[in-house]
């Protein structure tokens, strides 16, 4: 990294001087995306815990989200704590054992941690169905994503959305197919995410009356 800098500072200064004032300033400075590069945790600019999924979602989606919502979601950590903050309850699935320990310490009044072996097709992508309860949103963002999102419909109240992180990529094309088949429409929200370099695709698939009025 820094031979590149020493290069382009060589040839040409003043991108440079650009490049080291985002650090300071700009879009990146603001979403605190530096600091979250920095200690590789998904944080905002002040430090406090988000999803690790566009900047552009969270925007949309911590206007939406209340008190009235329960949440499900496939993978645990600050997303929880985000999630938690604003929804009544959020039930969150890990198949790891020292990252569902991690996350346990939690400990949030709304947040209902499950440990669940991975075995694609099996019982961790149905764990939003053994929970007996019905969710407003299902966040997509562990393993086996296809058969989450294929399980995710059962579980869904009547106004419910699924949330698909990382949703550019082709071996998720298979969901988008069957959630279109099932009624829902899309929505993706481009751009970086947390620490995050390359840019990415956090994408809601809802239907006419759904919890987030879209």
């Amino acid at each position: 990294m820094e031979a590149k800098l020493s290069a382009l500072s060589l040839f040409n200064p003043s991108k440079l001087k650009v490049l080291l004032s985002l650090g300071i300033k700009g879009y990146l400075a603001d979403k605190g995306w530096f600091d979250a590069y920095r200690t590789k945790s998904a944080i905002d600019q002040n430090g406090k815990p988000i999803a690790w999924v566009t900047y552009s979602f969270i925007d949309f989606i911590k206007e939406r989200i209340s008190k009235q919502h329960d949440i499900f979601e496939f993978g645990s950590g600050n997303s929880t704590i985000f999630y938690a903050s604003m929804a009544g309850s959020v039930y969150s699935v890990e198949h790891d054992r020292d990252w569902f320990e991690k996350s346990s310490k939690i400990n949030l009044p709304n947040v209902n941690m499950i440990l669940c072996n991975l075995v694609p097709g099996a019982d961790y992508c149905k764990s939003a169905l053994t929970t007996g309860k019905k969710f407003h949103m299902i966040i997509v963002d562990g393993r086996d994503r296809v058969n989450c999102c294929k399980q995710a419909v059962q579980a869904l109240t009547e106004n419910g959305v699924i949330v698909l992180d990382d949703s550019e990529r082709p071996e998720y094309a298979e969901a988008h197919t069957f959630l279109k088949q099932q009624g829902f429409r899309y929505l993706p929200f481009s751009g970086m995410a947390p620490g995050v370099i390359i840019a990415k695709y956090t994408s809601v698939f809802y239907k006419p009356n759904n919890c987030l009025n879209v």
